[in-house]
């Protein structure tokens, strides 16, 4: 793998230092930095050199504030960011989130691991985030093309309904419910708890080292075993009157309306054995030598002054937790926290 090509834009030399310190102390070659001490400098480097991310100072010489970040991104949307700030603000960091950033270190908090972490988990989530659009873009136009087929044997408006909605709702390979659907449901969902004050969960799920299991069984392989799992993780949600989707690739996402945090876990819980007694063998996990899942749980009673993202930023900032904690686990946000639960176990632990 080669080295991955930061452009850092900051202007105290301090900062400068102390960044370029922890990436100088990474594998040799692992990250390959370029400084810049203003946005235009920055476009500019953009221009002649190919980055795989940037770690941006809001407050610049030329630029300030969330004004830096949607500049940045007018002249490089394809490039991911992680903004550096001195502000400790979880509003903040949402919408940073909300308006593109990846990401957000805070000045005197930053450590080598943390800063390594977060540039890497950054660009892959920035990746995952741009294949899953780039294969709705392709699904939406076979659907267009599948219209256009079905169009001279559909005689009622009804029945061409009826087959665009479940072609578009659903999930190829899984059979279940796709992103697409999970957005429609999400948005419903949040609506209606929003009006009648109910608590709204979400669990963002994800298999466990699974690119190492299409590598060392095949991909045919990873195909059955993600039908076997979402088929499973469907008939145990129907008691919970939950909505489980296919998110993406490897990850899966659970609605429950009207279910507090404890609800939740204590569901995600249920997937978590569930996935296990299916016994699909794992030969190269790090955790089993069965196929596994972490789990990401938030929950919140919505207002019109909450944004929805914010709720599914949280529940995947929680699995990123649990997965940097070991995976096989649970994780769910509670009061300003992130809490770890086994899967195999009820008893729980505060993320320290």
């Amino acid at each position: 793998m080669g080295s991955t090509n930061i452009l850092l834009i900051e202007d105290n030399p301090g900062d400068v230092f102390l960044i370029n310190t922890f990436l100088e102390k990474a594998e040799k070659g692992q990250f390959n930095v370029t400084h810049v001490d203003s946005l235009g400098s920055a476009v500019t480097c953009l221009q002649q050199t190919h980055f795989d991310i940037a770690l941006l100072d809001l407050s610049l010489p030329d630029s300030h504030g969330l004004d830096t970040l949607l500049r940045l991104q007018a002249k490089a949307p394809n490039l991911p960011t992680v903004v550096l700030t001195r502000v400790d603000d979880a509003a903040l960091a949402v919408h940073l989130m909300q308006h593109g950033a990846q990401d957000y270190l805070v000045k005197g908090k930053i450590n080598q691991n943390w800063l390594n972490s977060t540039i890497l988990h950054a660009i892959t989530r920035f990746q995952k985030t741009e294949a899953i659009f780039e294969t709705e873009r392709q699904y939406k136009q076979e659907l267009i093309r599948r219209l256009h087929t079905y169009e001279k044997k559909i005689t009622c408006m009804d029945g061409k309904l009826k087959i665009l909605e479940t072609l578009s709702f659903t999930d190829g390979l899984t059979e279940i419910p796709n992103r697409y659907y999970f957005e429609v449901a999400f948005k419903k969902n949040w609506l209606q708890a929003c009006r009648y004050q109910q608590p709204l969960s979400l669990i963002m799920i994800d298999l466990d080292y699974f690119k190492r299991l299409n590598d060392s069984r095949g991909h045919l392989a990873g195909d059955r075993c993600l039908r076997q799992i979402a088929q499973t993780l469907k008939e145990a949600l129907a008691p919970s009157g939950g909505v489980i989707t296919r998110y993406g690739g490897e990850e899966f996402a659970v609605i429950l309306p009207d279910s507090p945090v404890q609800t939740a876990v204590a569901v995600a819980r249920t997937l978590g054995l569930e996935i296990k007694y299916l016994s699909i063998r794992h030969p190269n996990s790090a955790v089993s030598s069965w196929v596994t899942a972490s789990f990401g749980v938030a929950s919140v009673v919505p207002t019109s002054q909450i944004s929805s993202k914010d709720l599914i930023y949280k529940a995947d900032r929680a699995l990123y937790v649990a997965k940097e904690n070991g995976r096989d686990r649970i994780s769910y946000f509670q009061q300003s926290s992130f809490f770890i639960q086994s899967i195999d176990s009820k008893v729980g632990f505060t993320d320290s």
